[in-house]
């Protein structure tokens, strides 16, 4: 929760550092950068299109699938559409989204058909995707994509079939709770020990963000505590046969979200980058667990916004000490087996709220920033197109940061997050659609 309020701070001043410091270097690099753009920019018509996207992404085990905001209709468009080819064609086995374990769980039992109680991707949504910002994950198109995936994977043994996850950790009182259903089902002797454990975090009236405010007045940490449940489920799970028991490597993982959680809680109360690189860090890590889960040769997806997919060395997130997911993954796959894949928009419709727990709106996005990548791509003349930064691109010497939007779940125009970065580094390519539709969510 903290860090989403300190991540928007810090980008806007952060774009305003940018405008002091690259005032007179802006206008050439800005034609520059058009001239690239119209070079190498193709359109985006229809899924026939994406043919130069998949050639690149070529035998790549990772691809991540930005967003510029939580709520375009037109991002889970195109990332459905490419997510269908690239597990159809090029035999991916698994997508993590930027949704909490927990609640992403239940559609992959769902679409390997192990939740017999739910007819529909959209009665799993309402059952278990009930934390705010509920549109990111129940909605209307992201539904579709789940039946898809469920009819895909009636047609494939078990073992063959691709997994659906949630690599976030913002709901660490579910996940204490799958935790402790676990332990009264298979372990009742330590039931009672990591209970206890977990009352040393539930005795504040609101959990973890009382506990925040606990260590913030010097109170002592809790991170001992949280532990125990971890280590007791990864001696259960040496022990366990064949690659251990899926309950228990479900629970293990809900245990380290949990552990996690506790870290970045810690960790914000410094008002440092290491509340953003926990969360960052984890969801790097739940994506290798994913990973060694699904076998040496598995191949894995990402769905995140572009501040967590898009390599935060190309952006100021550097100089604060930040990193994100893309930069965590090149560096531990590899920069020639991941591939990142950003999107970006002009102007358009957006669901956001205006507020943290806020009633979502239909809001208008307004116009990009005039020295924005956005605002460039759009006096390039594009519309719908796809930009592939292959070896030529990042040739061009473009090393001008340039604004690139960020609208997260909150959004207050005309006060806007922009993330200062070197687009033709941050990504491997980027989908711009110069108008956006905004998402439709589920109906409550």
């Amino acid at each position: 929760m903290i860090f989403r309020f300190t991540y928007i701070l810090l980008a806007l001043l952060g774009s305003a550092a940018l405008l002091s410091s690259t005032r007179a270097e802006a206008p050439d690099a800005a034609q520059r950068y058009q001239e690239l753009f119209r070079d190498i920019a193709t359109p985006l018509t229809g899924p026939e299109d994406l043919s130069p996207l998949f050639e690149a992404i070529g035998d790549r085990r990772v691809v991540l699938l930005g967003e510029s905001t939580h709520g375009t209709e037109d991002y889970y468009h195109w990332r459905a559409v490419i997510s269908r080819h690239l597990v159809e064609h090029k035999g991916f086995d698994f997508i993590g989204v930027e949704g909490d374990w927990t609640a992403i769980y239940p559609l992959n039992r769902y679409i390997k058909g192990h939740k017999p109680e739910h007819t529909t991707a959209r009665d799993v949504m309402r059952a278990s995707v009930t934390r705010w910002p509920q549109w990111m994950w129940a909605n209307e198109s992201f539904a579709e994509f789940v039946e898809w995936l469920r009819d895909f994977n009636a047609e494939r043994e078990p073992d063959d079939q691709v997994g659906l996850y949630g690599l976030d950790m913002q709901d660490p009182e579910g996940a204490m709770e799958q935790v402790l259903a676990w332990f009264e089902a298979n372990d009742d002797q330590a039931h009672p020990e990591v209970a206890e454990a977990y009352q040393q975090i539930t005795r504040f009236p609101d959990s973890f963000r009382s506990y925040a405010r606990h260590l913030a007045r010097g109170g002592e940490r809790l991170d001992d505590s949280l532990r125990q449940p971890v280590t007791r489920l990864q001696e259960a799970a040496d022990g366990a046969a064949s690659e251990a028991d899926k309950d228990l490597w479900v629970a293990l993982q809900n245990a380290l979200a949990v552990k996690r959680a506790e870290a970045q809680f810690h960790a914000a109360i410094s008002r440092g980058p290491e509340s953003w690189n926990a969360r960052a860090r984890f969801m790097h890590e739940a994506y290798l667990r994913i990973a060694e889960r699904h076998g040496d040769a598995g191949k894995g997806m990402v769905w995140a916004h572009n501040t967590h997919v898009g390599d935060s060395r190309a952006t100021d997130m550097r100089n604060r000490g930040e990193v994100n997911i893309g930069k965590l993954m090149r560096t531990s796959e590899g920069e020639d087996d991941v591939f990142i894949l950003g999107f970006s928009t002009h102007h358009g419709n957006v669901v956001a709220a205006s507020e943290w727990d806020g009633e979502r709106e239909i809001m208008t996005i307004v116009p990009a920033h005039p020295q924005s990548v956005e605002a460039l791509l759009k006096d390039s003349g594009l519309q719908q197109h796809l930009l592939i930064f292959d070896r030529r691109a990042r040739q061009a010497d473009l090393r001008v940061p340039m604004h690139h939007r960020a609208i997260g779940v909150i959004y207050r125009p005309p006060q806007e997050a922009y993330v200062p970065s070197v687009i033709t580094l941050r990504y491997d390519a980027l989908i711009h659609i110069d108008e956006t539709r905004a998402l439709v969510p589920l109906a409550d």
